[in-house]
């Protein structure tokens, strides 16, 4: 039901499906998803990669690194880009690059380590494809927090069947209307104001709307 013509969607791992990819790819829009264990042959197929691409110094890669430093914290991050990767299945549609971010990060004398990796449908700079993961990253970051602080959605426990994921569904929809919303006070007030008023709850779900 959306138009992913010239987009760019950006997924975490749930997100890294075959299915999903090809629809993407079908109505003429580019993806970049994390890969983990849920998928083990596509996870150790770009490993692979990353392995052969270290054994000539990562001589055909592109790359880039970037330093920031603020409030305490130390943080390099390292991303490597290998174009037109071989050995991935054939049934991961159209991918154009596999991508590798490094992470190095020092807090209060504490430093901590992590690597994740990427595939892509497009073929750019490394400085740019971490844009696009930081991107990701900075919207999933804020919506946690927002559910977690207005929802309390961390301190849920509902794990009956498919419980939990009905009601986080739910909050993603109720956090979405509540911040369409052009009134004042921030998502928790309005919240709170949607289950004493009404004719308020009312105007929020005029936000609701289908297409």
């Amino acid at each position: 039901m959306l138009d992913l013509k010239g987009a760019l969607v950006t997924l975490d791992a749930a997100g890294c499906q075959t299915g999903i990819i090809k629809q993407i790819r079908v109505q003429q829009g580019d993806y970049l998803v994390a890969v983990k264990g849920n998928q083990p042959t596509l996870q150790q197929a770009v490993h692979a990669a990353f392995d052969h691409a270290s054994e000539t110094g990562f001589s055909q890669c592109r790359m880039s690194a970037t330093i920031e430093d603020g409030h305490g914290r130390h943080e390099e991050r390292y991303v490597t880009v290998i174009q037109k990767p071989e050995g991935l299945p054939s049934e991961w549609r159209d991918v154009g690059a596999v991508v590798m971010v490094g992470r190095e990060r020092q807090v209060k004398g504490k430093n901590t380590s992590t690597t994740h990796y990427y595939i892509t449908s497009l073929r750019l700079s490394a400085q740019k494809l971490a844009g696009y993961v930081r991107g990701h990253w900075g919207v999933e970051n804020g919506l946690h927090w927002c559910l977690d602080v207005s929802f309390g959605e961390d301190a849920n426990r509902t794990r009956d069947r498919n419980a939990g994921a009905n009601l986080g569904v739910v909050r993603r929809v109720a956090a979405s209307l509540l911040k369409q919303d052009k009134g004042k006070g921030s998502i928790k007030a309005k919240r709170f104001g949607a289950a004493l008023d009404e004719k308020y709850l009312e105007r929020v779900l005029q936000g609701f709307t289908a297409n």
